[in-house]
């Protein structure tokens, strides 16, 4: 602490409760000692270097998350909890820094797109693309809105007051108009402008595969939060794995020799290697049968699928009638 001003160096006694100091950090509090008043680049640079772990720990925790499944979740619950990140703060940074560089990325074919309106847009990292949502469908249907509207029209929630219905179903109208605008006349603009929910929605849906499981694997003792956690470290790796199979992807696209067709293979065994990592992940967490995990993973995926679908349409028609 050779570095703090006097007042902290000679400190005995934590400054926020009180209790004797024995080191760096409170026994009791567990507040750190430490000047906060300090140029704001180095404030900042401590802020992201906390919030993403820059150092072993963080490369560490990659490591393990694409090649051991079910190895961060088993650490985290014997104990050995320092040595990696947070589960919720890894799928959190993962998810983030991944639907920030498709919006990025997005943002610059859109602006390509309006430099060189003879162009037409590319599908965006493999994922986004206007004919493959049917998008195209929307911009043919000249009644779609009236359609819309017309079902706005008929919504009375009977918990809400008719005033109260009428006041929402003014702000639906308004907002479907102005959704159904950017659909049918900037597909990839409307299509961005949802991502920035899907971390939100995935956080969602989490807790529900999570009881799932936890229902399919009742018998085992195992909690909750213990399902949530392998959850949490599995949807991470998807996430990963989606990113750099879009770039596989759009290298696979390209025209350069050699590199276009190695990247194709690499994509097919990263794709293979997401279903054989989410198999492997309950065997390895639930220590049962290859059999009985396989059927165990076989149907909880199906019902899992079938619930995401339905959480989908709904959190879409939320997102689309009201922001």
């Amino acid at each position: 602490m050779e570095n703090l001003p006097e007042q902290f160096q000679n400190a005995e006694s934590c400054l926020n409760c009180g209790h004797r100091l024995a080191g760096s950090y409170c026994g009791n509090c567990g507040q750190q000692v430490k000047e906060l008043r300090r140029p704001f680049f180095r404030l900042t640079t401590e802020a992201l270097h906390s919030l993403i772990e820059l150092d072993g720990r963080a490369y560490r925790t990659l490591f393990y998350l694409l090649t051991k499944p079910a190895y961060l979740s088993r650490e985290y619950f014997s104990g050995r909890r320092m040595s990696y990140t947070p589960p919720l703060r890894l799928f959190l940074v993962i998810s983030v820094s991944f639907f920030l560089l498709v919006s990025f990325y997005t943002a610059i074919q859109s602006l390509e797109g309006a430099l060189n309106p003879g162009e037409v847009d590319s599908p965006q990292f493999g994922i986004v693309d206007a004919t493959d949502l049917g998008l195209d469908a929307a911009e043919d249907d000249d009644n779609g809105i009236e359609d819309i509207l017309a079902f706005v029209d008929t919504i009375s929630l009977p918990f809400f007051a008719e005033q109260t219905n009428a006041n929402l179903r003014t702000v639906m109208r308004a907002q479907a108009e102005a959704n159904f605008t950017i659909l049918t006349q900037n597909p990839i603009e409307f299509v961005r402008g949802y991502l920035e929910y899907i971390t939100i929605f995935m956080l969602l849906m989490m807790p529900l595969l999570a009881l799932i499981q936890k229902i399919f694997y009742f018998s085992t003792g195992h909690y909750y939060s213990e399902h949530l956690v392998l959850t949490l470290h599995n949807h991470a790796f998807i996430i990963i794995v989606v990113f750099v199979t879009s770039l596989t992807g759009m290298v696979e696209e390209s025209q350069i020799p050699i590199a276009n067709t190695l990247f194709g293979y690499l994509g097919t065994g990263l794709f293979l290697w997401m279903w054989a990592y989410l198999y492997l992940s309950l065997k390895n967490y639930f220590q049962q049968g290859y059999g009985i995990t396989l059927l165990k993973f076989l149907t909880t995926t199906i019902l899992y699928g079938v619930v995401l679908g339905f959480g989908i349409l709904v959190f879409s028609a939320i997102l689309f009638f009201l922001f």
